[in-house]
């Protein structure tokens, strides 16, 4: 049995393990704007709605489904494109609300942006959201609790842990694959964690965003092969703004009032563009050589073994 992924593209074995295509929704001008002043300003539609309308496209020619952790403040300002996306058949999950680290929450205030956020989402699509996954992958190690806080919120599953060594991010002994979790609180949820492939006794990361841009396509498919020949599957993220036809502009958002500000942002501005037009033909690429679908897929038909510790630091 084979599954299909674009016109004239090969059929994809089906015995491939199915791997994740996910999207963070979330307002690049808006979020890059309270990177340097700290302050969250009314959403960019034109320029969010240029960018799903480039990825819906994407996904409708690959046949592909995926699935859209949302940010609720941009659930907010775009209502029309949530239920856009939606109803093309794609997976609604939470991204929080006002994207905060969560490492920097109390345990109500997690749960209040938490809720806040899957409150809106259902009541945007009239579906249940069953899956979240945190701002800057901001789960980590002092910050379990959060697991039990959304399996306590009728949340099954959390895809929100790196298992990489970021300065940033990851907790990089974490069990790089799914799981099921039995928590102190006697709840039980899903873990997602984000791809990385084994190398020189190192955890790569592979996943998306950045590391899509930044590595050649050779590269991202011998990493999926591997994980492929492991009977692994892959959770990988994206974000709308990595398929904009356009220039990210970073000066449209930012006006820099010294020097040093200016040359901060310059840099930003100058990473966030680089490699940002491959993006494009590597997802191309990929959905046409390897099986994707969207969380409830995977976990629909997954078999997950089932963990009875996080990590042993966390006992």
């Amino acid at each position: 049995m084979t599954a299909s992924r674009g016109t004239g593209a090969p059929p994809v074995p089906a015995t491939q393990p199915m791997n994740i295509l996910s999207i963070d929704l979330e307002d690049w001008n808006q979020l890059a704007y309270r990177r340097f002043t700290g302050e969250l300003p009314p959403a960019t539609a034109h320029n969010l709605q240029r960018q799903v309308e480039s990825l819906l496209a994407i996904l409708r020619e690959t046949k592909t489904r995926a699935t859209f952790f949302v940010l609720g403040r941009t659930a907010e300002d775009n209502p029309a494109m949530v239920k856009q996306i939606a109803s093309a058949g794609h997976e609604i999950a939470s991204h929080g609300y006002g994207h905060k680290l969560v490492h920097t929450l109390s345990h109500e205030q997690f749960a209040e942006d938490t809720k806040r956020s899957k409150q809106l989402l259902e009541d945007l699509t009239g579906r249940k959201v069953n899956g979240y996954r945190a701002a800057e992958f901001s789960i980590n190690r002092s910050c379990l609790w959060a697991l039990e806080v959304l399996a306590e919120l009728g949340l099954t599953y959390d895809s929100s842990i790196f298992p990489v060594r970021h300065r940033r991010y990851g907790i990089s002994d974490f069990y790089p694959s799914p799981a099921r979790y039995r928590l102190p609180n006697g709840q039980s949820i899903a873990e997602l964690p984000l791809a990385t492939v084994s190398w020189l006794g190192t955890a790569w990361p592979l996943a998306g965003g950045g590391y899509f841009r930044l590595l050649p396509k050779f590269v991202l498919k011998a990493g999926m092969r591997r994980l492929s020949r492991q009977q692994r599957s892959a959770v990988t993220y994206l974000h709308p703004c990595e398929f904009d036809p356009k220039r990210l502009e970073i000066f449209e958002t930012i006006r820099p009032k010294d020097a040093i500000a200016l040359c901060r942002t310059a840099i930003f501005g100058f990473h966030q563009n680089l490699g940002r037009g491959s993006i494009p033909a590597k997802m191309r690429s990929m959905l046409s050589s390897f099986r994707f679908g969207t969380c409830a897929e995977f976990l629909e038909g997954a078999e997950l073994s089932e963990r009875r510790e996080l990590l042993p630091a966390a006992r």
